[in-house]
């Protein structure tokens, strides 16, 4: 870094008087916003190589952690483990916002760092300084490469790097005290012992956590904000092997803001006992045949499976400029409803909110302001059945307009996502619909399908990826209570059964709809890969938000869909254990 006297825009005069306001309008957040304030100020004065570009953006992101997690099985604590970090993120861009640094092969220049715990100004800004300045050293490597590998190329559209927006801020209280560890590891010890009196139960774990995240954010045009993101969370996980040696599993999970939201035994117990119920039945279920018919979502299975199709396509995210030979690698198609909107993606009969305003009611994806400082608002997404929009940073991307206050993470992400019908049916008259398409048919039965499976619960031995399915479709989660429904209301359980060709076209031909939703929450954990979000809905219990969005919360009604395809699951199955469970051997 060389100390100079460049002759700086008015806009960065103006971001430097706004940091000292700040500094003096907020000087109870402490020695940590203290610290990113006067390295800011000296980056903002003095960052410039010798006859190179200068940052024209530059933002801290510091997201101090606390978190919980106890893990028993069988009754027995397995884990006990406290954690708490403080990690800064710098983000800089040089250049200018028509063409910087970002936008190229990866992504912008960013360096990552872990600061100090506690209140030493000086260790704080010697952390922060030497992670501005690598990030940008490779941000001046980045915009040297992108010029040069563009410079023999026409861009196919004219689309800046960075999009504008208002100087913000923002501050919240810290949030309440976490539980004692004593009730976390009683709580999972209690839960997983459960399964000592269920001998059709062959692994099982039971987790508790609870977490306080509370960020801190700084950008070089004068945003700034305190904002709190707690969590807590109990998930219990179990497997079972039907006697021809088909593995089963379900999970039972919850989630909040605080433990006490989450925490409630009872409740929890119950539900791990119908689990587990439901897993001995399943065992001596029938087999599921290869079925072509209509299908109709019920509560969880309907919210899951529309989380998992429906909700990474909803984040606008622009594929990014390549070198001739690595497009193909970086994926050219992207997200395809970036090329929809205007189109129609659902039944017309449909509509799609985004709604971070939304809170309690088991809403948890809601926030007042963005990871870049940019204040959160209601989106709507699709209406009557037509995408109007998608969720954005200031990354631009083409056909909209600035950004919606979407990004949590590395990339845009829903909050609260509410989908809602015209016209919808009782759960009654959608059962009669579905027997009505049976009839027409000439089919034996139609499928219900009550709960589906979550990535983030998938067993170990199940080794699965959504990069296995087919151009164009998503690899969902298998059902884990799917029932053979006949003409005359008998039910009748499928032990396993696996859905094939499932696409977002899909959802265009929904039949019908229910009149109430199910509200229903998950960690949205999808990944930026070749300007697209892969689905990545995953578990509850995590160490850290990282790259990751956290809750993502969805709001939808009972779907009946007029033709999907079901089979029987592929592969070859393990043998069950030679010898009896030691649990339940004489």
């Amino acid at each position: 870094m060389i100390a100079k006297t460049p002759t700086r825009p008015a806009t960065w005069l103006a971001a430097l008087a706004a940091l000292s306001v700040l500094a003096s309008a907020r000087a109870d957040d402490g020695a940590l916003m203290e610290a990113m304030r006067l390295e800011m100020v000296r980056t903002l004065e003095e960052l410039q190589m010798e006859d190179l570009e200068t940052p024209y953006f530059v933002s801290y992101t510091v997201q101090e952690n606390r978190q919980m997690t106890a893990q028993a099985n069988f009754g027995a604590l397995i884990a006990r483990i406290v954690t708490r970090g403080r990690n800064l993120t710098v983000e800089l861009r040089v250049g200018d916002p028509s063409f910087d640094n970002t936008n190229f092969q990866f992504g912008p220049s960013i360096q990552f760092a872990a600061l100090p715990l506690d209140g030493n100004v000086a260790e704080i800004r010697r952390q922060i300084w030497l992670a501005t300045d690598a990030a940008y050293k490779r941000a001046l490597e980045s915009l040297a490469a992108k010029r040069a590998a563009l410079q023999n190329e026409t861009r196919s559209e004219e689309l800046g790097d960075f999009s504008p927006a208002e100087r913000f801020s923002h501050a919240e209280d810290p949030v309440s005290k976490l539980p004692e560890m004593a009730q976390l590891a009683t709580l999972a010890r209690n839960l997983s012992k459960l399964f000592t009196g269920m001998p059709e139960i062959m692994e099982s774990s039971a987790a508790a956590f609870a977490g306080q995240q509370r960020t801190y954010y700084l950008n070089s045009e004068g945003t700034s904000f305190v904002r709190n993101d707690p969590s807590a969370s109990v998930s219990v996980t179990a497997q079972a092997q039907a006697p021809d040696g088909t593995r089963l599993n379900d999970f039972v999970a919850a989630r909040g803001n605080t433990w006490d939201e989450v925490a409630d035994e009872d409740e929890l117990a119950g539900r791990v006992m119908a689990m587990g119920q439901s897993l001995a039945m399943r065992r001596s279920a029938p087999a599921m045949d290869d079925y072509i018919g209509p299908v109709l979502f019920e509560g969880q299975a309907a919210a899951e499976l529309f989380a998992q199709v429906i909700a990474p396509r909803l984040a606008g995210v622009r594929v990014p400029d390549m070198p001739g030979g690595f497009r193909g690698f970086g994926g050219p198609a992207g997200n395809p409803f970036v090329d929809r909107i205007g189109a129609r993606v659902l039944a017309r009969s449909l509509s799609l909110v985004d709604d971070p305003t939304l809170q309690g009611g088991g809403f948890l994806g809601g926030r007042a302001v963005d990871d870049e400082g940019v204040p959160t608002r209601v989106t709507s997404l699709v209406e009557n059945g037509i995408l109007k929009t998608l969720l954005t940073t200031r990354n631009p991307v083409r056909g909209i307009d600035g950004s919606t206050g979407s990004r949590r993470g590395m990339a845009p992400a829903p909050s609260n996502l509410l989908l809602t019908a015209r016209r919808g049916m009782s759960r009654e008259e959608l059962r009669a619909e579905l027997m009505m398409l049976v009839e027409e048919r000439q089919a034996e039965f139609g499928i219900v399908v009550r709960r589906m499976g979550n990535r983030g619960f998938r067993p170990a031995t199940d080794i699965r990826s959504f990069f296995g399915a087919m151009p164009g479709q998503t690899r969902v989660e298998n059902p884990k209570l799917a029932y053979r429904v006949y003409p005359d209301g008998r039910e009748e359980l499928v032990r396993k059964a696996e859905f094939t060709g499932i696409t977002d076209a899909l959802f265009k031909e929904i039949i019908a709809a229910s009149d109430a939703s199910t509200v229903y929450s998950s960690g949205f954990g999808g990944v930026v890969f070749g300007g697209r979000v892969m689905p990545g809905f995953g578990g509850f219990v995590t160490l850290g938000r990282g790259g990751r969005a956290g809750a993502v919360s969805v709001s939808v009604p009972d779907l009946l869909f007029e033709e999907l395809t079901l089979r029987k699951p592929q592969g070859n199955v393990p043998n069950p254990p030679v010898a009896s469970h030691p649990s339940f051997g004489e």
